[in-house]
């Protein structure tokens, strides 16, 4: 509704630009509707799951809403997940298509697609994005170039798509403490409650021109970038990977209003750039996620950009909190704001009670911008929402005098790498496989460039003499496992600490480790 919206108001203003193609807002609402054809010719209706692995494009955005337009649920994942991951989910949606880029950093996506398809019988299609796609996959290109429209009267997708707003139109994973990835289904009115928080609280508007390297597929960039401009009419600008130097030239040319981005992007714009060489005189705000990011980085973006800083958090889930605009920095860096308007919070002791102030307790959350619970995962969604609805993040917080919500530590078992997360127990199961590792810890170490990084700790097998770090990233490699989830050291111990319960201490494991380092 909103694309067509803005395509009537004001067609010729721009809406989405990548390095490849730049669309007006009625180019925007043509191809959605020329590509929602083109699904619904194949076959993809209301209801079914299409996995997705797209680098930040246009076309990943056209194929969001294009999906959406008849009703079908995206799965977008990494670009960095392999046939570990992409096994999983399409198992658990049993997706009937797939979008896939033909070739990604050296990568062949096709191929991986035609060894996964024997073990998933419901899975129809394979669309290749590129200029090449092999003969048994569909081309993308074909599909945008083609002229489908004229075979369907002009109404045909409004009078037979019917669609509600609390049709499910997205499906991000999540990786948290479990084994295994969690589908987060989230439906229209979810997403746009959510999506107006930020637009209030970042003043967000249609005389924005956002320039994004964050990815596409996670909450973050959904809600700041691809949503809010679909929302307000503003501009899009999509950069596929960040570098400091490109993403600058990119800044300034395009006159950008708004830079998202986490602190490793931060630290590596203001440690690299000569700011005399740039006029971003454009720019009103940086919004700041992902990681907590230090007094001095903030005071630093404040100080050469010459613009204003938030600081937001949130998750996969819905959950959400972020400071106002114009707040000194020590508050923007140190806290995430007070209680966000349009959800619940509740700070709580292990127990389920409420905390006092300048007491640490775990972050719970409920609204309209939550998610109901975990795809297939009833398991899980009694852990995590409580009788009263609540979502309980596994985040250690507390709340100052002022109102002011600080976050403390993660409950969580996850390692935050450069802001993609990493469950440690994931990478545990994985490396239970190897014939040499008897029992494995994985932990986060502290790295002054991505935030964290994977340790494993590991105790060997009795007739195993040594083990090297080769030999753990060669069997993640053969295991298909994303290499940002490699571990990128490895201790070897004859003993993990333990409680006299048998779990491992992993607080001890990371103050060795961040002394090593």
């Amino acid at each position: 509704d909103y694309v067509y919206r803005w395509a009537k108001a004001f067609p010729d203003k721009e809406a989405l630009i990548d390095i490849n193609t730049r669309l007006t807002w009625l180019q925007y609402k043509n191809i959605m509707d020329k590509m929602a054809l083109n699904f619904l010719d194949l076959g993809i209706k209301k209801g079914d799951f299409v996995v997705t692995q797209i680098p930040n494009s246009v076309e990943a955005v056209i194929t969001e809403f294009a999906l959406g337009r008849i009703g079908a649920c995206i799965v977008p994942l990494a670009m960095q997940w392999r046939q570990h991951e992409l096994d999983y989910v399409l198992g658990q949606t049993k997706a009937t298509a797939v979008i896939i880029l033909n070739e990604y950093g050296g990568y062949d996506y096709p191929s991986m697609i035609k060894d996964l398809k024997s073990n998933h019988d419901h899975l129809k299609h394979t669309i290749v994005i590129g200029d090449k796609a092999p003969d048994w996959t569909i081309s993308y290109k074909k599909l945008w170039e083609n002229n489908i429209e004229e075979k369907y009267p002009e109404d045909y997708l409004s009078k037979n798509c019917t669609l509600d707003a609390n049709d499910v139109v997205t499906m991000c994973y999540t990786s948290g403490t479990e084994a295994d990835p969690k589908g987060c289904p989230r439906t229209h009115n979810m997403w746009k409650s959510f999506a107006r928080c930020f637009l209030l609280d970042f003043q967000l508007n249609g005389s924005d021109r956002i320039v994004t390297s964050l990815p596409w597929i996670n909450i973050f960039a959904q809600v700041v970038t691809v949503l809010s401009m679909a929302m307000t009419g503003g501009t899009l600008i999509l950069l596929d990977g960040f570098e400091p130097e490109g993403f600058a030239k990119i800044l300034e040319k395009e006159k950008g209003t708004v830079y998202p981005g986490v602190p490793a992007m931060h630290i590596a714009m203001l440690s690299s750039l000569d700011f005399s060489l740039y006029d971003f005189s454009q720019l009103r705000l940086v919004v700041s996620g992902g990681a907590p990011c230090p007094t001095p980085v903030i005071k630093g973006l404040m100080e050469k950009f010459g613009c204003l800083v938030v600081n937001g958090w949130g998750s996969n889930e819905g959950t959400f909190n972020s400071t106002e605009i114009g707040l000194a920095p020590e508050i923007v860096s140190k806290s995430i704001g007070v209680s966000e308007i349009f959800f619940e919070t509740k700070i709580v002791d292990d127990k389920g009670s409420t905390v006092g102030v300048n007491e640490t307790g775990e972050y719970c959350q409920r609204g309209p911008g939550l998610i109901g619970g975990y795809y297939e995962r009833d398991d899980l969604n009694k852990k995590s929402w409580d009788e009263d609805g609540f979502f309980h993040t596994g985040d250690a917080v507390k709340r100052d005098e002022n109102g002011f919500i600080h976050f403390v530590t993660r409950l969580k078992d996850i390692i935050i790498r450069g802001g993609l997360n990493i469950s440690a127990e994931e990478v545990e199961f994985i490396l239970y496989k190897h014939p040499k590792i008897l029992n494995v810890a994985i932990v986060g170490m502290p790295d002054q460039k991505l935030g964290e990084k994977s340790c494993a700790f590991i105790e060997l097998k009795p007739e195993a003499e040594k083990l090297s770090l080769k030999e753990i990233t060669d069997f993640m490699e053969k295991e298909g496992v994303a290499k940002y989830k490699w571990p990128e050291k490895i201790e070897i111990t004859n003993m993990l600490p333990r409680t006299p319960t048998g779990k491992v201490l992993k607080y001890k494991l990371r103050e060795e480790i961040s002394v090593k380092v």
